[in-house]
């Protein structure tokens, strides 16, 4: 997904229909019918059972449903946004996402990151303590499959995993393999997505933060000899448009205020140090009833106009005033979570947003 310049912007699109498969499909249909140059779909194995306010309805599997999506779609690029390094065994993220980049004809990539407590939490004998670790030895193995022959297989002894002569038979359709993108906030996943992935894929982000983050990513590639405008820099973040431009703009914030409560540490950046303080950050989100009740109670703190700074919603206009913001701060791939009415967010993007951006 590597562009040559980062002075136009690629547009992606999130299919969320939990516990709707066949509704999940069609609207990756219909963002491609959009003119979306991208589909992700979340990776998500448990949802929290006790909880009436976050994730009720049950998630289906990433991978699966990718492979649908590509049956129906022809040009859109497919990835999960993000798949996690805990629950998986590298051989089988890799061998996944090979055999849909082979059934799409080379449209595969990977988002993947170090995952989030809530989505295997019942899995008692999960490995738990060092989520980075694994997330790097995961992305090694990964690559280093794609790589492999039978003349030449992986052996690869880790803390975490061990492979003895693996050979993958089923090999990508590009010899450098799907790209991989990173998704992850902290230091270190900024620095491994700069020194060894193809773009940096964090979720929920403002602008003016997005861009500070960034320069760790670019910076890192440059202490390893790459080129940092090789890096995608995508990010995913909330969409609600309308001609109702108040009403879509309500929406967002009420729908994404807890999304942004999940973010500690991009709160504080964003001013909001004393909120921060009291919220859980995602990656340790079991949703249960205790994090739950800090959860809602910071999120009633954060002002309307720190969630709207981290959605693209409005008018056609003002979304397209808050795309300008995201590329400015460095965003070449914005992959977009729609919220509130669907198809009037798509009509708008087909119609107004997306030809904008085409014809700069």
């Amino acid at each position: 997904m590597s562009r040559s310049s980062h002075d136009s912007i690629a547009f992606g699109c999130q299919v969320v229909r939990y516990d709707d498969v066949e509704g999940s499909i069609a609207d990756a249909v219909r963002a491609e019918e959009a003119g979306f140059d991208a589909v992700t779909v979340p990776d998500h194995l448990f949802h929290p059972t006790g909880s009436e306010e976050f994730l009720v309805d049950p998630p289906w599997e990433a991978f699966t449903v990718l492979g649908a999506i590509a049956q129906r779609t022809d040009s859109v690029r497919l990835l999960p946004g993000v798949a996690d390094s805990v629950r998986r065994h590298p051989t089988e993220i890799a061998h996944a996402t090979a055999t849909i980049d082979r059934m799409s004809g080379g449209r595969a990539g990977l988002g993947i990151g170090a995952g989030e407590a809530f989505t295997f939490a019942p899995i008692e004998d999960v490995d738990w303590s060092d989520p980075f670790g694994r997330f790097v030895e995961t992305v090694e193995i990964v690559e280093e499959l794609w790589d492999s022959t039978a003349e030449e297989p992986l052996s690869y002894d880790g803390e975490f995993f061990e492979l003895a002569d693996a050979h993958m038979g089923l090999k990508p359709t590009r010899e450098s393999g799907p790209p991989i993108w990173v998704g992850g906030y902290g230091d270190s996943m900024r620095g491994f997505a700069g020194a060894v992935a193809d773009g940096w894929f964090p979720w929920i982000h403002a602008p003016e933060q997005y861009e500070a983050d960034l320069q760790r990513v670019l910076d890192s590639a440059e202490e390893r000899g790459r080129d940092p405008t090789e890096i995608d820099r995508a990010v995913m973040v909330p969409t609600t448009v309308s001609a109702d431009g108040d009403a879509a703009r309500e929406a967002a914030v009420e729908r994404n205020r807890t999304s942004l409560a999940l973010r500690p540490p991009l709160l504080a950046k964003m001013g909001y140090e004393e909120v921060a303080e009291e919220t859980p950050i995602m990656y340790e989100m079991a949703f249960e009833e205790e994090q739950e009740e800090r959860l809602l109670a910071a999120a009633e703190r954060i002002p309307d106009e720190a969630v709207d700074r981290v959605t693209v919603s409005g008018t056609p206009e003002e979304a397209i005033a808050d795309v300008e913001r995201f590329a400015e701060a460095g965003v070449d791939h914005l992959v977009l979570i729609p919220v509130g009415d669907f198809e009037e967010t798509m009509d708008h993007y087909e119609e107004t947003i997306i030809p904008y951006f085409r014809e700069q």
